[in-house]
């Protein structure tokens, strides 16, 4: 006869759910025993791979709290579904069964949060919400790898748990008193929204709190305030936001003098021409822009003082005859709203400006305005131009000419990976494109490079794999530090091609005629996440590098400024210089290039780390993400602060962008018509 409950009619309602909740605490010490069965897997995994953080058993003292904290607001959640099978089954085997798949899916998700994370090295928060099924879709296909620790990974886990519920069935008798005790607890934290994430703050590194933290308490938190948290409310005219001076120091903080309520980032265009000086200009002869936006190129590992050592020689010997910016910020986190930010220098929006797809209002950006004024225009990738709404962007701009993927048929097959080609075929695309056009008419091109994204793998591996020994030699690396690095040998193998393959487009630009008339800049999209990150801002810190053989003199500059500003002082310039027929009211969040070679910053900018997350936020020498406030120094150092009066002016300052950005993503009111008109491409 199977073992049934409740079956006589004696047994009133309150009894039914005190029993209820004593056979889920049973269960729920199961759970509790597989998330922490989970954790040990996850650290082996770490271990086995080299990316153990330091500090380690201070950390999982950390972790165990917040996880725990995370279990127990899951308790109320995970109690629902179980008490609807409990009064629902009479049969206890198949509540065992019941309760077993709840906890499954439980365990399923944080698996794949793992799994992320193994692959991206960043826990995965809000930001799935930002993208398309498609984009999803080519993203997890190109980092999707499958080795023998990942399958047991998915597999000992659910042994695990069903084994643990059928153990935890046989435990004797619980007072009820004690499952109400952790109901009242559970419920005390979900109701006073106590956070399972540890605060930053006691963390070295970033990446050391991106272990620490429980995957699907990231996760679900951070989804939790995409779709609750509403933005603030703030008078975006209010006085305080056109001080033209900076607490603490003697600079200037440029003015933001914004003319129409009804388009919130409308302004003056007033940004002055700190480039001409750098250039012999021949104002007879407009010079040719190219810009080479290079797929996850951190200063990390390149340039002058990054920490990691440079792997970019190329690079490194370009930046001594350059004006080359120490530090120098990305917009955003990923590639989705660089195009916008590069060329535009466009507000964010609610999901980036691309994430608008054919809603994109008209804006003005370096390649329309270039190409209003007479210059060929033209854009390069070696990927699918749907991704991110790439293509809508660019044709947006009335390009001359777009070659994409589909442009590369002429290459071996066997180089098209799950992205696209590799960068030295787009090189070789770009300098044959170039080559063939006219020399009468200045132009406008933008490359974007793809082969410093995962699975960082491209032609002849092994060769740079040597590459790679050979610049950890001349690095002066110890064993530790080799041993080390040799933990990503992919992603710096692959950043030493991408290296070959911009000095490989350089080298051979320069044999043609129009190469002494063309300025190039070079920068990274973001910093790339695969190999762990130091601080917060360490995802945004980028190189800038202003190349041309019209330079008439080269300069290291250590002042701040951002891809925001890039469109603004490249605009200016050739306004200024070749009689650039330009707007006098602009849309400009950045307000031009600081060329000041010591270190300081007169800007403040919104960082977007993700599609979905705006908690970023940089003004003057303060950095602030989320709640915590940091002092900023040279080389982006970071030093978590208490100043009461300097956070609430940051906050001030962010949450008014956010609402300018807030307003115009309700309205899509970004330029009166009649102005765009008047420069239309």
């Amino acid at each position: 006869m199977e073992n049934t409950f409740f079956e006589a009619p004696e047994y009133p309602v309150m009894d039914r759910f005190k029993n209820s909740a004593i056979l889920f605490l049973k269960y729920a010490v199961a759970l509790f025993a597989t998330v922490f069965f989970v954790k040990i897997l996850e650290y082996s995994y770490m271990a086995i791979k080299g990316q153990m953080p330091s500090g380690f058993f201070s950390l999982v003292l950390k972790a165990f709290i917040f996880d725990v904290i995370f279990l127990l607001k899951s308790l109320p959640i995970l109690y629902l579904p179980f008490l609807l099978f409990f009064f629902s089954i009479k049969v206890k085997k198949y509540i065992y069964v019941a309760v077993g798949i709840i906890f499954s899916i439980y365990i399923l998700i944080y698996l794949l949060l793992l799994k992320y994370f193994f692959t991206a090295l960043v826990p995965l928060g809000s930001d799935f919400y930002g993208y398309s099924y498609a984009d999803i879709k080519q993203t997890v296909s190109a980092g999707l790898s499958i080795d023998v620790f990942t399958i047991l990974i998915f597999i000992l886990p659910f042994a695990f748990l069903w084994i643990a519920l059928k153990l935890a069935g046989r435990i004797k008798t619980i007072d009820y008193r004690l499952p109400v005790g952790i109901f009242v607890v559970s419920l005390a934290l979900l109701y006073f929204n106590v956070s399972a994430l540890p605060p930053q703050s006691g963390f070295k590194r970033d990446y050391d709190y991106n272990v620490a933290v429980n995957k699907e308490a990231f996760f679900f938190e951070s989804s939790y305030a995409y779709f609750f948290d509403n933005e603030p409310d703030v008078d975006i005219y209010a006085a305080n936001y056109f001080e033209d001076g900076m607490d603490g120091d003697n600079a200037v903080r440029p003015q933001m003098k914004y003319v129409n309520t009804n388009y919130p980032f409308l302004r003056e265009e007033n940004t002055v021409d700190v480039l001409g000086n750098f250039f012999n200009i021949d104002s007879v002869t407009r010079p040719n822009i190219v810009f080479i936006q290079v797929e996850g190129l951190g200063r990390a590992f390149s340039g002058p003082n990054s920490y990691l050592g440079s792997f970019t020689p190329f690079l490194d010997q370009l930046r001594t005859r350059s004006l080359y910016f120490e530090n120098f910020l990305a917009a955003q986190g990923r590639t989705f709203a660089s195009l916008p930010s590069i060329l535009g220098s466009l507000p964010f929006f609610a999901k980036g400006y691309n994430d608008l797809g054919s809603q994109m209002p008209p804006a003005f950006t370096t390649l329309s305005l270039l190409k209003h004024n007479g210059y060929h225009s033209s854009f390069l990738m070696s990927t699918d131009v749907a991704f991110d709404n790439e293509g809508l962007f660019i044709r947006a701009q009335n390009v001359d000419q777009l070659i994409s993927k589909a442009n590369f048929n002429d290459f071996p097959a066997s180089h098209n990976s799950y992205w696209g080609y590799p960068d030295l075929d787009l090189m070789r695309k770009a300098v044959g494109f170039y080559s063939k056009l006219p020399n009468s008419k200045p132009f406008v091109s933008y490359i974007q490079t793809i082969s410093m994204h995962t699975p960082y793998k491209v032609p002849e591996m092994d060769k740079y794999y040597a590459l790679m020994e050979n610049q950890m030699n001349k690095l002066g690396f110890d064993n530790q530090q080799k041993e080390e690095h040799r933990n990503y040998k992919d992603q710096y193998a692959t950043i030493l091609y991408t290296d070959e393959a911009i000095k490989y487009l350089l080298q051979e630009f320069a044999k043609l005629p129009s190469y002494r008339n063309t300025i190039f800049v070079i920068t990274g999209d973001h910093r790339l996440p695969e190999i762990p990150m130091s601080t917060k801002i360490d995802r945004y810190h980028v190189p800038l590098i202003i190349y041309s053989p019209m330079l008439k003199r080269s300069a290291n500059i250590r002042s701040v400024s951002s891809h925001l500003d890039i469109a603004p002082s490249i605009v200016k310039f050739l306004q200024t210089n070749y009689q650039l027929k330009t707007p006098q009211l602009v849309t400009w969040v950045g307000t031009g290039l600081d060329t000041v070679r010591q270190y300081r910053n007169i800007h403040r900018y919104p960082l977007k780390q993700t599609v979905s997350d705006l908690t970023d936020f940089v003004s003057g020498e303060y950095f602030l993400n989320g709640q915590t406030l940091f002092s900023m120094g040279d080389n982006f150092t970071l030093q978590a602060i208490q100043d009461d009066a300097k956070q609430s002016q940051l906050v001030g300052e962010f949450n008014q962008y956010k609402s300018q950005n807030s307003q115009v993503t309700q309205t899509l009111k970004l330029l009166p018509d009649t102005l765009y008109r008047k420069f239309k491409p």
